[in-house]
């Protein structure tokens, strides 16, 4: 894939949001509760500009789409299970063509999918991401090999329980070598939640400064960017992904950043996003990255206006838990 320095040498800067506005984007948002059509999209819209923000990714579950399914492995019982009644069968086609149609429109849309990364099936991803004119490729981990064989969705809340059967040390070591992996194929732009591993609050015995700093040096290497994901706020873990040693990490890499609110409910769009803003500032980032057709600027972040006291961010939602269908 041509790496996106390249990309920006050779096509036209990207398209500046409206005058006087400051961009602040949502690269990970999903349609997966809703329908797939127009009327889906306004309604994010809408919940996007009440929330102050100025662009959204639509990044659906790869999953959810029959054809996508060719990036799991075929002893993926969950999501090769799932081409029943009753299940999201969605058509990858239609998907892109709702997305590009609203950005020719005019409407402040990104055309993304979050990607799965499965080692063996690397071949199948670069297929289907070059299949479509996307604006950027988030790629998140969410699945690792069953003590019993098989694959095992350690985020999923139907397969909670499998933790009780591992080690969590080896559990995170396993995650962050694949995340490794997945940055270095070079099929994407975006790290989606770079610790969603701490999803249900389990913690490994020892140190993982070391897996952090490898992750970080790998995006820095391979020109990606990281996600700071505020739906770690809603989850049982309660925290931001990342953590604040592998956000430290990352910076010290010079690994640029998008902040999402990786909203499966219209009403969590732009979550949090003030605190989100305030910890990377404080962390020492300065910027936050958009995307147009692969094409990536890099853009101030918002500051605090001050004096206005902070937003109260909730606890965890069970409601904005992935479906264990």
């Amino acid at each position: 894939m041509t790496e996106t320095a390249d990309r920006q040498d050779r096509d036209p800067p990207l398209r500046s949001p409206a005058p006087h506005t400051v961009p602040r984007p949502d690269y990970h948002v999903h349609l997966e509760n809703y329908a797939l059509d127009r009327a889906s999209l306004l309604r994010l819209i809408e919940a996007a500009a009440a929330a102050g923000v100025t662009e959204i990714g639509i990044t659906e579950h790869a999953h959810n789409f029959v054809q996508c399914r060719t990036i799991y492995p075929p002893d993926n019982a969950w999501i090769h299970g799932r081409n029943v009644p009753g299940r999201r069968n969605w058509d990858v086609d239609a998907y892109f063509r709702l997305l590009d149609g609203a950005r020719r429109e005019g409407l402040p849309i990104r055309a993304a999918m979050e990607w799965d990364y499965c080692p063996g099936c690397e071949r199948e991803l670069e297929r289907w991401i070059g299949a479509y004119d996307w604006d950027f490729a988030l790629v998140g981990v969410h699945w690792i090999r069953g003590r019993s064989g098989g694959w095992w969705g350690f985020d999923i809340p139907a397969q909670r329980g499998e933790w009780e059967r591992h080690a969590p040390q080896q559990v995170y070591a396993e995650y962050f070598r694949l995340l490794c992996e997945a940055v270095q194929t070079g099929l994407f732009d975006v790290l989606a939640h770079p610790d969603v591993v701490k999803v249900f609050g389990h913690r490994p015995s020892g140190d993982m400064r070391d897996w952090h700093e490898r992750v970080a040096a790998a995006a820095s290497c391979k020109g990606l960017c990281a996600e700071v994901n505020t739906a770690g706020w809603r989850k049982p873990v309660g925290e931001l992904y990342p953590s604040a040693d592998l956000l430290a990490a990352l910076r010290s890499a010079g690994v640029p950043i998008v902040i999402s609110s990786d909203a499966h409910r219209i009403e969590h769009v732009g979550y949090a996003f003030e605190r989100a803003e305030a910890i990377v500032l404080q962390a020492g980032y300065t910027t936050r990255c958009r995307f147009e057709r692969r094409r990536r600027q890099e853009v101030p972040l918002l500051r605090p206006t001050p004096g206005l006291p902070p937003t109260k961010t909730p606890g965890p939602s069970k409601r904005d838990e992935p479906p264990s269908d």
